[in-house]
Order: structure tokens, then sequence, then C-alpha cells
């Protein structure tokens, strides 16, 4: 996939000295600017070498309702010369983006626990801790970064900084179930899973992992359990092909070869002409971020029913939905001018405001673009796993004829469940209700004859 990174760096019309831009910074604060302020900040970082004083609490606040990555145009050795913890929280990031990890690591590390970028810097280290396997680390690393985001979450807060905060905090509840499938401890992973609230836009791909958890513990009825809560209307714009694998993968592994051929069907019948939309549409639209913002933006108007849903999957997503989030605030933000008394300043805000928008856009059509060509690629690879896969079972069926071994067994038996604790049983009558979703399990047996 392609690095997307926001490297637009512009500056004011206007000649200001640091110290009258600082002093713009925070009168415009005051009267409730945020977005339009995004240039001004990246220059002053620029102008002062990352040596914020005064200003940074507004740096601080703007990064955690507009998104870090509006900044990423800064240079990682500037920032990181700064004083000011804000800006060194940003060069951190970009170091890690960049591969650069033990710098990124020392720079995350000096974040103190008081400050409000101390759970993202908490959830980084998890993420150091775990790529070089130090697993008990990053589970302790995980922790911390949950108890200290529900510690600074207050209904005080700005609604869209409150949402960083709380989005960055399940992302490490998710991360301790994470950690746990990593040293193989599936019953671990399915309990702590099971702490991710199911509102969160963190849970829906987390479905997946519970699947593949519950799999390699061979655990294959609550894995199809899993794998069906995909089709609640709540999760049709989830178009993962890899959901299809593991659901034919899975059926296949227990021997019923009438479900394999079944899901196989499905699969070919519903991808096949998305596979190819995609296909052609990443040859034809090559670098064109413009067409796919608005693709992506008009998806309601798509007539096709398969790439709707992939077109609503991107506009989802939690990196896309916080730019067009940010297009639409900022556009909002306009009516706020009124407030700025200083006619040529107000000018400059509003150059700004177009400016800011103009980045979002490209950027919502630079991740759309990706995202699509990524997608038509992953169904073309899962093709071909299912005609592995439907190869296999005409191979075991045959070897089965030829051995005189039958396949029978009675389906949906409750004695084929399995559970913990935290989990109930309760009839299954093709109704999903948000409640139940993510806690279906199959009562299936196992029809493979050398298991019986």
């Amino acid at each position: 996939m392609k690095k997307i990174s926001i490297f637009i760096l512009f500056f004011s019309s206007l000649s200001f000295s640091n110290s009258k831009l600082e002093k713009n910074i925070k009168y415009a604060y005051s009267k409730g600017l945020r977005y339009s302020l995004v240039p001004l900040l990246k220059e002053y970082l620029y102008l002062s070498k990352g040596k914020l004083s005064s200003i940074d609490p507004y740096l601080e606040k703007i990064i955690l309702t507009v998104g870090a990555k509006n900044f990423e145009g800064l240079d990682s050795q500037l920032l990181k010369q700064g004083r000011s913890y804000s800006s060194r929280y940003l060069a951190a990031k970009k170091l890690f983006a960049e591969g650069n990890y033990q710098e990124a690591r020392t720079l995350f590390k000096n974040i103190p626990s008081s400050h409000v970028f101390y759970s993202f810097s908490q959830n980084f280290l998890a993420v150091l801790s775990y790529l070089n396997k130090d697993y008990s680390n990053a589970l302790s690393l995980y922790e911390s970064c949950v108890k200290s985001a529900k510690s600074k979450l207050s209904d005080e807060l700005d609604s869209r900084v409150y949402k960083q905060i709380k989005v960055n905090r399940d992302i490490c509840i998710a991360g301790i179930a994470r950690t746990y499938y990593a040293q193989r401890n599936f019953k671990k992973a399915d309990y702590h899973y099971l702490d991710l609230d199911k509102r969160s836009i963190a849970w829906p791909p987390t479905l997946l992992e519970e699947a593949w958890s519950s799999y390699y513990g061979e655990n294959y009825n609550r894995t199809l359990g899993k794998l069906v809560t995909y089709k609640a209307p709540q999760l049709q714009f989830v178009t993962n092909p890899e959901i299809y694998v593991l659901r034919a993968t899975t059926y296949l592994r227990m021997c019923l070869y009438g479900d394999v051929n079944k899901v196989v069907e499905d699969f070919y019948s519903r991808f096949e002409k998305a596979a190819k939309r995609s296909e052609s549409m990443a040859k034809q639209f090559k670098n064109k971020p413009d067409y796919y913002y608005q693709l992506v933006r008009d998806y309601k108007s798509e007539s096709d029913r398969e790439f709707y849903f992939v077109l609503k999957g991107i506009y989802k997503s939690p990196n896309v939905k916080s730019f067009f989030d940010n297009v639409k605030f900022a556009e909002l933000e306009r009516k706020k001018l009124s407030r700025v008394s200083n006619s040529s300043l107000k000018g400059l805000l509003n150059r700004n405001i177009d400016e800011f928008i103009k980045v979002q856009k490209k950027v919502i059509g630079i991740v759309a673009e990706t995202k699509i060509e990524k997608y038509g690629i992953d169904l073309r690879k899962s093709f071909q796993t299912m005609s592995y896969i439907k190869l296999e079972v005409l191979g075991r069926k045959k070897d089965a004829l030829y051995e005189g071994k039958e396949y029978t067994g009675k389906r949906g038996e409750i004695k084929y469940l399995k559970r913990n604790d935290r989990q109930y049983f309760w009839t299954f009558n093709k109704e999903f209700w948000s409640d139940e979703l993510g806690d279906y399990v199959f009562a299936l047996p196992v029809e493979c004859p050398d298991e019986k």
C-alpha cells in the first residue's frame, strides 16, 4: 500500500513576526476558530524551530481536533528540538511512520503521564513492544493506555477531542486481546475481545480477529458465529473478502463440503463484478484524487449494490471519516470569521480555510484510491484461495469415495456449543438484534470421519 502523508506546508501571505503570529493565534483561538489556525500553527512551528511556549495548549487542542496527520509536512528533526511535548509527540509520530523506531520510542517515553498525549504515546509504545515480540511489556503498555485515556475523558471536552481519546482507548483495548492472540493464548484473547464496546468504530474489524482466534483455538462453531454477524444490515459495509475465505476454510476443516461449495459460489457471484470494476478504476483513474474524493463523497448515489458497500465502508472508516468531518466543520467555521475585527487577518483566515479543505479532500482521494486498489488485489488473491479450497473439496470427496467413508451427523445440536462465563445461550432466528451482534455461535458437528 501507498504511504499517505500530508506533505503540503503553506504559509500566510502576510509577513508576521513570531510575536505577532503568536498574538494572532491566541486571538483567533479565543474567537472559537480552529481549522483556519492550522496553517498559522504550522508556520509558527517552522519559524520557531518547534520551540513553543504559551502556544502549546492551543496546539495540543487543535491536533486532537483536526488530527496529527495535518502536521506531517513539518520536519521531524525540527519538531523534536522543541521543548513542547506536543511538538515532540508530532515528531515521534512521524519518526514512527518513517520506521525510525528507536528515536520514536525515546520521544514517546518522554511524554509525561499528566499530558493529554500520554495515552496516545502509550499506544505507540505498546505497538513497538508488540513488533519486537515483547508481549509482556506490550500488555502493560496497552493497559496503561486504557487507564490513562479513561482518566482523560470528560464531558467538558470538545466533542471531537473526546472522540479522539475514546477511539485511542478502544484501540488499546483491542490491542490487549491481539497481544494474547499473538501469544496463542486464544482463550484469554476471546475473553478480552469482549471488553470492547460494540458501539465503537474499532469494533467491526475485531470480529474477524475474534473469528481467527476461535478458529486457531479449534472452536469452529464460534468462528462461524462471529462471521455470520457481518451479514447483519448494520455491518454490510464491511466487504473484506477474508471473511468469506475464513468461512469456507472453517467449513472445510469441519468437512461440511456442501457449505464450503455454497460459500465459494456466493463469493464468486458477489465479488466478480466488483473485482473487475476496482481493477479497471485503478488503471483509468490512477493518481486522480479529485475523482476518488467525489466518488466516496457521493457513495449514496452509487447504483451498483456491491460497490455501494465498498464506498460506504471507505467513507465510514475512522481515518477517512475524520477528514470528511474536517471538511464539514471547516466550512462551518467560516460563519465564525465575522467575529474577527481585523479585515486583513479575516481574509487570511478565510484563505486558510480554503487551503485546509483542499488538503483534506486530496487526502481523502488518495486514501480512497489506495483502498480501492488494495480491495481489487485482495479480491484476486481470495479468488485464487477459493479455487484451491474448491479443488481440496473435490480431492477429499474422491478419496472418501475410494475409501468407502461416509459423512453423516446431526446439525444444530446444543451439545456442540462451547462457551465461557461471559457467554449465554439463546436461539438465533435470523434476526440481527444490536445487543446480540458478535455473540452468535453455531452448533454444527465436525463431520470428518476420523474425528467423530
